[in-house]
């Protein structure tokens, strides 16, 4: 008990000697102190407590001017008689640190300035920033276990961008998952190599322990760090599989479909490697717009609902990937896909 009243008198101590009386005020105003040391602590006390009452003390009876006592007086109280003194002014001070806090942000040393986090920062988890239209495909991938939508969201963004990149097929796997994994470069380069070298649509070789039988996860949350590295770049790959249409002389065609909320987009492509024309026809699920580009110019192609539209590009180069651009109703997030133009040995 002792050491509570104790606790509780260096508490009015920091209260009284280390706030500054003109930051205590609501006003701004400093307040001029010409009384003796006792008639001082009890004016101190009861100014703090009216500052901070007028920040917002819902739920607590205003000050009364005859319940002012000089601050020595708590000394002399039995720590029974205390209780409710001791809860006010603890609720007080909370109130107003944080105030303070929100007022003005603690900043880490090396910050020179107030920074708005949050608009750095991405939440794949909220289900509005999830690219709904085209999650239904994604979560009907061949995974060796199931992945989370936070994942596969996140995957399918960083694949949207990578797939128009020129990068090797390893490094474009990488490049999609390293926001995973910051600081994994060289693992995840790694098992990159292990999961295209595997057959497609197989990932359980690169997961299983080749000491155990038993380590294989049953789900991605319970995988182990590498486990968890090797089934985003497996889905990775998939999605890559799903985004790319690989022609060539001796493959002149290739059909893709995605399963969206309205239902699915089918495309088709067919090469004529002699006069470098590539044709598309789409099969759209709502009323959309397909946009076929390669450096030189363009084709676009548009639905007012759901039916099947046509296009193509000519004097298209070999070995060289053109992008096909998919956008549908009122959807602010579009699909892309590449369509690589190989020639055979």
């Amino acid at each position: 008990m002792n050491n509570d009243a104790e606790a509780i008198k260096q508490l009015f101590d920091w209260l009284l000697h280390e706030l500054d009386p003109a930051t205590s005020s609501p006003s701004g105003k400093k307040s001029s102190l010409e009384t003796s040391s006792t008639e001082s602590g009890a004016f101190y006390s009861q100014s703090i407590l009216d500052s901070l009452d007028s920040n917002g003390t819902d739920g607590f009876p205003p000050p009364d001017e005859s319940s002012s006592f000089p601050f020595r007086q708590i000394s002399s109280l039995e720590i029974g008689e205390i209780p409710a003194v001791q809860d006010r002014f603890q609720a007080l001070l909370k109130r107003r640190l944080r105030a303070e806090i929100e007022r003005n942000p603690p900043r880490f040393p090396w910050e020179t300035g107030a920074f708005d986090y949050d608009s750095e920062y991405l939440d794949v988890s909220n289900p509005d920033l999830i690219p709904a239209v085209w999650m239904s495909q994604l979560q009907s991938l061949s995974l060796p276990v199931p992945v989370p939508d936070r994942v596969l969201a996140q995957l399918f963004e960083q694949c949207r961008e990578v797939v128009m990149t020129s990068l090797q097929e390893g490094a474009k796997l990488v490049k999609a998952v390293e926001a995973l994994f910051p600081g994994q470069h060289q693992a995840l380069n790694q098992l990159a190599s292990l999961v295209l070298s595997a057959p497609p649509r197989s990932g359980r070789s690169v997961l299983q322990s080749p000491t155990s039988t038993s380590a294989f996860p049953s789900h991605y949350d319970v995988a182990t760090p590498t486990q968890q590295m090797a089934l985003s770049l497996i889905a990775a790959r998939e999605i890559f599989n799903t985004m790319t249409l690989k022609l060539s002389p001796n493959q002149p065609g290739a059909e893709r479909n995605w399963l969206t909320d309205s239902g699915v987009l089918s495309l088709e492509a067919a090469y004529q490697p002699e006069i470098g024309q590539v044709r598309l026809q789409g099969t759209l699920p709502c009323q959309g717009e397909l946009c076929f580009r390669s450096a030189t110019g363009r084709s676009v192609a548009q639905a007012s609902e759901a039916g099947i539209v046509t296009l193509e590009l000519h004097n298209l180069e070999p070995n060289q990937t053109y992008f096909l651009e998919v956008q549908l109703e009122d959807e602010p997030s579009s699909l892309v896909f590449a369509v690589c133009l190989a020639t055979e040995e």
